[in-house]
């Protein structure tokens, strides 16, 4: 009887640990060092909660909560008011530095439930609950694969995630429930669609996929549910913060992409724009790269659903094509694209030298190879992205071919 109950898990088990062939024995234990690495650095530099002199624990996840708690305390006057929420946040917990709620209005929302807790308490729920969200949202596309949930926390994009504190795990689990609700149940798709939009960029192929496939009742929902947020937030916030976050917040995260150069979190954009800013300097060719970067995922999607590929996989397909079309992302943003090479890995009927394993396999490590390989001077993530889409359209558009004859 118990060995019966355990068979499944030891198959599903198994069935992970096997997803990149042989390759696998390169993968997995290169996946543990980068994984042991990044924390243990993390841990070893803690005092109390600060991590240095200007962050702590949870890194990201501090304008999360002191964007709650500072409209909770005086309001949103402050909060897309640059110098006054660093003087307050420094105030409230120490952290300095280039901090800003870069966030559009409605995300406050969700921030003052944090906001009413303590910091500490307030990262462990904002962590475990986007964990279980994540595994929720992720488990009916690994039983497609035959594949366990507990693999949720293996992906490398998880691991970053759980380093960053940042939306990784909130974006990348409404993008899955998302797309796996699109064409059978409109509302749920297009909810969650609008409830990504305190991300906004993140679900910039969204609109152009529902229109492909001409998912209008999507669309309605999504718009309604942006429409929705934008208003609520209006009402409880007043229109003063659209209009400075409008204005002047989209300029400044737009204007580090140029003040970048030094900065730690440079080291962590997998972006064409960025590998090339490293290795060229040079503007043009930083700007022509991004272009036909943009152009090639763009040109993927749309090829796949030329070949009817199905709105679901059209979704996976977005998750490295973002990636690719954004000059401004991060490996922390890669959760749900560690999660498709998995399934890719172990999708096809992929002999076990296949090239296509090792193709996967290194696309599952870019969340977590992407800093240190950068550090030393080797940008191949926009690689390993591109190789990925390629391969996983190509798939899947000969699946669709094999399902229309």
């Amino acid at each position: 009887m118990i060995a019966d109950r355990l068979r499944p898990a030891w198959k599903g088990l198994t069935r992970l640990l096997g997803a990149f062939g042989i390759y696998g024995l390169i993968m997995w234990p290169l996946a543990g060092w980068l994984a042991y690495d990044l924390i243990a650095a993390e841990l070893a530099n803690l005092d109390g909660i600060r991590i240095n002199a200007s962050t702590v624990i949870g890194r990201d996840f501090v304008n999360i909560w002191h964007g709650g708690a500072e409209v909770l305390r005086s309001g949103a006057a402050g909060i897309y008011d640059r110098p006054e929420y660093r003087r307050t946040l420094e105030a409230a917990i120490g952290a300095r530095g280039i901090y800003a709620y870069s966030y559009p209005p409605h995300m406050l929302l969700f921030s003052v439930p944090f906001g009413l807790l303590g910091y500490v308490p307030a990262l462990i729920l904002w962590q475990l609950g986007g964990l279980i969200l994540l595994w929720h949202a992720a488990r009916p596309w690994l039983r497609d694969v035959e594949l366990p949930g507990v693999a949720v926390l293996l992906l490398s994009g998880t691991i970053v995630n759980l380093w960053a504190a940042h939306f990784g795990f909130l974006t990348s689990a409404l993008a899955l429930y998302g797309w796996r609700a699109a064409g059978s149940n409109a509302r749920i798709a297009g909810l969650s669609f609008a409830l990504m939009s305190v991300k906004p960029h993140m679900g910039i192929l969204v609109p152009v996929i529902l229109a492909m496939k001409r998912d209008v009742a999507t669309m309605f929902w999504a718009t309604l549910g942006v429409l929705a947020l934008a208003l609520l937030s209006v009402c409880a916030f007043g229109i003063s913060a659209w209009q400075t976050w409008l204005g002047s917040t989209l300029a400044f995260q737009a204007s580090l992409m140029a003040d970048a150069p030094g900065r730690e979190f440079i080291f962590m954009m997998p972006t064409v724009g960025r590998a090339l800013q490293a290795l060229t300097g040079d503007a043009a060719l930083i700007a022509l790269g991004q272009l036909i970067s943009a152009l090639f995922a763009i040109g993927v999607v749309v090829w796949a659903w030329r070949r009817n590929v199905g709105i679901r996989d059209l979704g996976l397909l977005s998750f490295a094509a973002t990636a690719l079309i954004l000059p401004y992302f991060f490996n922390y943003d890669l959760i749900a694209f560690s999660l498709v090479a998995l399934i890719c890995a172990v999708r096809w009927r992929l002999g076990w030298y296949a090239p296509e394993r090792l193709v996967y396999g290194a696309a599952f490590l870019v969340p977590l190879a992407q800093a240190p390989l950068a550090h030393m001077g080797i940008w191949l993530s926009p690689l390993a992205i591109a190789a990925l889409l390629a391969s996983a359209g190509w798939r899947m558009g000969r699946d669709a071919d094999r399902e229309a004859t």
